[in-house]
């Protein structure tokens, strides 16, 4: 009984130190074939989301571009970014981070958010049947969290 505690707590201190640094190797077992890779979170950036950097002229779409020198070709060719929106603490509700896509009807006019990247930017991209300006006000001043993962 003595050795079963042993190895189960020598276990869990090897899952604990694994999972302290940012990368890890991760193993998926495809049948015949076991898949192995590093999973990393390089960096995680705040960005403020302010004024669009261009709009069309019917105000159907509008982007957010933004550099970002931490996305370098290496990423853009082999990791992936993720990006969130942040929705402040109100009305009894606690900060929470809400992930693009986005699709929303609270707007006076319904829009779709997402996100694209490449080296050295990202961009945030709105699109609406009628105008993304209600969208752009409500984003503005809201924090955007960028994950980037290699």
């Amino acid at each position: 009984m003595k050795n079963l505690f042993s190895k189960t707590l020598m276990f869990m201190v090897l899952i604990l130190l694994s999972s302290c640094g940012m990368s890890k190797l991760v193993s998926v077992d495809r049948g015949e074939n076991t898949i192995n890779y590093y999973n990393s979170i390089d960096k995680t950036i705040f960005l403020d989301f302010v004024e669009l950097t261009s709009i069309s002229e019917d105000k159907k779409y509008g982007n957010l571009e933004i550099k970002v020198d931490e996305i370098t070709k290496d990423v853009a060719d082999n990791g992936a970014v993720m990006a969130y929106i942040q929705r402040p603490a109100s009305d009894g509700k606690i900060e929470r981070w809400s992930q693009f896509p986005q699709y929303s009807l609270i707007y006076e006019n319904p829009s779709f958010t997402y996100l694209s990247f490449g080296e050295g930017f990202v961009r945030i991209s709105l699109q609406s049947e009628t105008t993304v300006e209600s969208a752009a006000e409500f984003f503005k001043g809201k924090k955007i969290k960028i994950v980037i993962l290699k």
